[in-house]
């Protein structure tokens, strides 16, 4: 007997963001995902982010400022919609 294999294809709908620190939010598939990226890309250890079980999934209508130099708020949805291109990627950053 053979098993049927389904392969799952995610999309823009399946994306979340996940805030792995006090700094940074990382937009990916799943919390590994975003994990792995986010060590790779910037250096930072898993001793420098967040607890699995701190870390937080942000709301896709959690608003943050465009950039630094003006007021104009902006969706993470429409942060998302816009770079999301198959790859995670630092959705906001904050410094505190």
């Amino acid at each position: 007997m053979s098993t049927l294999e389904i392969a799952e294809e995610k999309g823009l709908k399946d994306v979340l963001v996940f805030r792995l620190c006090e700094c940074d939010a990382v937009a990916a598939f799943t919390l590994e995902e975003a994990k792995l990226w986010y060590t790779e890309t910037t250096g930072i250890t898993d001793d420098e982010m967040y607890d699995d079980g701190e870390i937080e999934v942000v709301s896709l209508d959690y608003q943050v400022y465009k950039d630094e130099d003006t007021t104009d708020l902006i969706s993470v949805r429409e942060i998302v919609e816009t770079h999301w291109n198959g790859e995670p990627f630092i959705v906001f950053s904050t410094l505190y």
